[in-house]
C-alpha cells in the first residue's frame, strides 16, 4: 500500500514586479494558508517519507511554511523537472522513487494544470463529492491524498488510485 500526497503550492504574488515566473513569492494570503494545511496534514496524520518539489519559489516557500508540521527526518528533494511538469512528466519523477528508499507516503509539491490533471487521472475510486470537487478545480494550496494498492511507485496507472481526502485552503478555513 502507497500514499501519495499531491499538493498545489500556496497563492502566489502576481503583484511581484519584473521578475520571472519561476521566481515568483507567494501573496500575503498564501503565506497565510500554508501553515494552516501544515497544519491539516500533521492533524489528518499525514507524514511524508519524502518530498519532491518543484524549485520554484512559490513551492519552495510553501515548503519552508509546511515544514514545521513534517516530521523531522522526512527528506525533501527539489527537482528542476517538477517545475511546471505536465502529468506524464510527474509521473516519470515518481517513477524513480527507489524501493529501497521505503517510500510508503510520498508528497508531490507542485503546479497546475499538472498536479490537478494527475489527480484527478489517478483516483478512480473515492468519495464522489470530493472527486467531483477536484475535477472541477484545484486551487492553490490544495491537497489531495490519494492511496494504491501497489508495491512500487513505478506501477502507478490511471484510475487505481482511492481519494481519500482532498482539502482545500477555503474548505479548511470553514471548519
Amino acid at each position: 500500500m502507497k500514499t501519495l500526497i499531491l499538493m498545489r503550492h500556496a497563492k502566489s504574488a502576481w503583484d511581484a514586479g519584473q521578475i520571472s515566473d519561476h521566481n515568483r513569492p507567494l501573496s500575503d494570503r498564501g503565506r497565510e494558508t500554508a501553515p494552516a494545511m501544515g497544519q491539516w496534514l500533521k492533524a489528518q496524520k499525514l507524514k511524508p517519507d519524502l518530498v519532491l518539489c518543484s524549485t520554484a519559489t512559490r513551492v519552495s516557500e510553501t515548503l519552508a511554511l509546511l515544514q514545521p508540521n513534517l516530521p523531522p527526518e522526512t527528506q525533501v528533494k527539489s527537482l528542476e523537472a517538477l517545475y511546471m511538469a505536465l502529468p506524464r512528466e510527474i509521473l516519470t519523477v515518481l517513477a524513480k522513487v527507489k524501493e529501497k528508499d521505503k517510500v510508503e507516503t510520498l508528497m508531490v509539491i507542485g503546479h497546475n494544470p499538472g498536479i490537478g490533471s494527475l489527480a484527478h487521472w489517478l483516483a478512480g475510486q473515492g468519495d464522489k463529492r470530493a472527486l467531483e470537487r477536484m475535477k472541477e478545480k484545484f486551487p492553490t494550496g490544495a491537497i489531495a491524498v490519494i492511496d494504491f494498492d501497489i508495491s512500487s511507485w513505478r506501477d502507478l496507472d490511471g484510475e487505481q488510485g482511492n481519494l481519500r481526502q482532498f482539502m482545500t485552503p477555503r474548505e479548511l478555513a470553514k471548519e
